[in-house]
C-alpha cells in the first residue's frame, strides 16, 4: 500500500524564479495516504503483539500437558511488576512470575532478561523493540494509529551544481498538509534565478503517535517484526 501511495508521486513542485526573494522551489502535497495503511500497521502490530502471548500459552500447556489460564508474555517498565505477591505470598495474576508459572525456569529467567526494567544487557536492542510493540498495542487498542500524511526528513532536499557553492536560506524539514503550498527550497537572492539545480526530495509516510512519533512506517514494522522473531525462534528452543 505504501509502493502504491508513491506512485505516482503524491506531491508536485514549483519552481519560483524570483530575483528579489530569490531562487524557491514549492511544494504541494496532493493526497494523503490510504486510511487503509494506518488500519494495516495497526494490526500488524496487535499481531506481532498476540504472537508473543500465544508462545507462552503454547509453551506452558506444553509442559504441563494441559490448558493453563492467565498465561501472557509479561511486557514490564516496573520491577515490582514481575515478582509482585500476595500477602500469603502467591505470586499476582498480573505478574510475571504468575503468567510464566508453568513455562521451563530457563524460559522463564531468559524473558526476565528482555524485560525493559532491566539495565544493560545483550538483548538491550530486543527490550527496546519489544517496550515499543507493547505500548503501541495498547494505544491501538483505544484508538486507530494515526499516521502523518507525509513527512520531508533532515536530510530532504539536496541540489547539484557545477559551479561555486549556492547559498541556501531556507530548507523545509517535517510534515506536510494536503492541498498546502509550503516553501520547500530557497536560494539567497545572490544565486542566479536561472541557476541549473538539481532538487531531490525525501518522502516518507511516519507515525504521528508516541513512543515512535515521526519514525517511518515501514522501517518501524520491520524492525518490530525482526524483534518478535527473534524473541519467538528462542522460546521455540524451549519445547
Amino acid at each position: 500500500m505504501l509502493a502504491a501511495y508513491m506512485k505516482p508521486e503524491p506531491y508536485v513542485l514549483r519552481r519560483d524564479e524570483n530575483r528579489e526573494t530569490g531562487l524557491s522551489f514549492w511544494i504541494t502535497l496532493m493526497r494523503e495516504p490510504d486510511p487503509d495503511i494506518a488500519l494495516a500497521a495497526g494490526d500488524c502490530i496487535h499481531n506481532l503483539r498476540s504472537a508473543l502471548d500465544h508462545i507462552i500459552y503454547e509453551l506452558s500447556c506444553h509442559s504441563q500437558q494441559q490448558p493453563i489460564d492467565g498465561t501472557a508474555f509479561p511486557i514490564f517498565r516496573d520491577p515490582a511488576n514481575w515478582d509482585s505477591k500476595y500477602r500469603n505470598g502467591k505470586p499476582r495474576i498480573s505478574s510475571g512470575l504468575y503468567k510464566l508459572r508453568a513455562v521451563p525456569d530457563a524460559a522463564r529467567k531468559r524473558i526476565e532478561l528482555l524485560q525493559p526494567f532491566q539495565g544493560y544487557t545483550p538483548m538491550y536492542w530486543q527490550r527496546d523493540e519489544l517496550l515499543e510493540l507493547h505500548e503501541l498495542d495498547i494505544a491501538d487498542k483505544h484508538k486507530n494509529l494515526n499516521l502523518a500524511a507525509t513527512r520531508l526528513p533532515d536530510i530532504s532536499v539536496g541540489y547539484g551544481w557545477d559551479g561555486p557553492p549556492l547559498k541556501v536560506t531556507h530548507v523545509h524539514e517535517g510534515r506536510l498538509s494536503e492541498r498546502d503550498e509550503i516553501l520547500l527550497l530557497r536560494f539567497d537572492p545572490s544565486v542566479d534565478v536561472q541557476a541549473r539545480t538539481q532538487l531531490t526530495t525525501f518522502f516518507e509516510v511516519v507515525f504521528t503517535d508516541p513512543p515512535i512519533e515521526d519514525r517511518e512506517v515501514e522501517p518501524t514494522l520491520r524492525n518490530l517484526i525482526t524483534a518478535v522473531h527473534s524473541v519467538l525462534t528462542e522460546i521455540t528452543s524451549y519445547f
